[in-house]
């Protein structure tokens, strides 16, 4: 090892084009246009279009004067005159240059300065379709025979009060180096306690025992902490392609508990390959939240009311930066031939590996395996979080085979009905404490 010789110490600047580049054609880009993907809150929408790039394409979202939802190219079909200055019309948009009429689906309603032309009844605008749901806008970039089947996730209607409050935050780096974050639970302790100062909650700076498994829909992450004479494991879902949900940021480690449900669902979406949205719903309810913490007020476009997902404040950013920091911090592309992973970073390894396949076998030919394919019913997610009184364990290797059997636990439980799930996982993970 030569050290101080940072002139002979080897950088690569080759980027992982497979997995960080988005654009139509690429490898990844292909993959993730299979999915559907949150595009704008539906407080952005404010009687003007809306122009965004997502995943390379600069498009323009819209709500016509029927209520309907359009996205369609940016660009006139006519001229190429941007349609962020259309004029948005009792049906359709109009571009403001010479006056084509677009419909929400692309088609060529006017052409007025030659309403009778070839090109009206031959051509259309570039259009894709989108759906709404609880304050979020959601589009597909791919193909119209492969649109899959809108996923309603379980912990989205967890309880009858369950409410789900819409956030958007913008990010200036590739979509990869977020989405890794959830698969990386070790980085809690540091940067949420250790290193940073406490973030969250003191309990969070205890370092995990850590356990991953795989799912029908990506991967589940578990921590396993011992605090306050309390076993505390927290279950994460990393859903393919770029869904994460979280159990709860507030607790302490202190109140005996256990909960199967997130505490939010997140999208990282790729504006495009140095840009990205985390965008998706804080959900509220009285099981995830008994003391009120959840601050709705901080919800929205460009906040979000747990700490460290937006830039801190300047004179903090390098005294105690977050996840917002730490993300933008490794450059707009993360180059992976210079990092150096350890044991601590296998989840990084099986999301990246597990990535890698599925764009692989769609380049293939195939049809790519996670997620599976959706039902009408609920999706089951794995999120869960149990606190519970416990002897401090003598032998480090049981310790760990409880966070590795919970992961077990977490994926049969989901043959269970959506009614009997929670009190039959409650029943088994006690089972497991106890024989400790």
């Amino acid at each position: 090892m030569n050290t101080l010789d940072g002139y002979n110490q080897p950088l690569s600047t080759q980027e992982d084009v497979e997995l960080t580049h988005v654009a139509r054609g690429t490898p990844c880009g292909e993959y993730l246009r299979r999915f559907w993907h949150p595009i704008a809150l539906t407080e952005e929408l404010a009687g003007v279009p809306l122009p965004l790039r997502v995943l390379g394409e600069d498009l323009v979202l819209f709500r016509d004067k029927r209520g309907e939802l359009g996205l369609l190219f940016r660009h006139c079909a006519h001229r190429g005159t941007s349609l962020e200055f259309g004029i948005v019309s009792e049906r359709g948009l109009r571009c403001c240059y010479h006056g084509w009429l677009y419909d929400v689906d692309g088609r060529i309603l006017e052409t007025p300065a030659q309403p009778d032309n070839p090109v009206r009844r031959n051509a259309c605008q570039g259009a894709y379709p989108t759906l709404e749901y609880s304050g979020l806008i959601f589009a597909y970039l791919g193909p119209q025979d492969e649109r899959p089947t809108f996923p309603i996730y379980d912990s989205w209607s967890a309880t009858s009060d369950t409410e789900l409050v819409p956030f958007k935050l913008s990010y200036a780096c590739n979509w990869l180096q977020i989405h890794e974050n959830t698969a990386d639970p070790m980085h809690i302790p540091f940067l949420h306690g250790r290193v940073s100062g406490v973030q969250f909650t003191p309990g969070f700076s205890e370092l995990p025992l850590l356990s991953f498994a795989n799912t029908p829909l990506g991967i589940v992450v578990n921590s396993t902490r011992y605090a306050e004479g309390r076993l505390w494991m927290r279950a994460a879902d990393v859903i393919f392609p770029n869904v994460a949900q979280y159990p709860p940021a507030f607790e302490t480690g202190e109140e005996e508990r256990l909960l199967l449900g997130a505490w939010a669902t997140r999208w990282v979406v790729p504006s495009d390959t140095t840009r990205s949205w985390v965008i998706g719903f804080r959900h509220f309810n009285t099981r995830l939240d008994p003391h009120g913490q959840g601050n709705r007020e901080e919800i929205g476009l460009e906040k979000v009311d747990f700490s460290g997902q937006t830039p801190a404040a300047p004179e903090d950013r390098q005294r105690s930066p977050g996840d917002y920091e730490a993300m933008i911090g490794q450059g707009p592309i993360a180059i992976h031939a210079n990092e150096h992973l350890l044991s601590s970073d296998r989840g990084v390894a099986r999301l990246r590996k597990l990535l890698r396949q599925q764009v692989s076998s769609l380049q293939a030919g195939n049809t790519p395996e996670l997620p599976r394919v959706y039902s009408e019913q609920p999706v089951p997610t794995y999120t869960y979080e149990a606190l519970a009184p416990a002897p401090l364990p003598k032998d480090p290797a049981s310790f760990q085979r409880i966070g590795d059997q919970t992961l077990d636990l977490l994926i049969e439980s989901a043959t269970e009905t959506s009614s009997s799930r929670g009190e039959w996982l409650q029943r088994k993970i006690g089972e497991l404490i106890r024989c400790l």
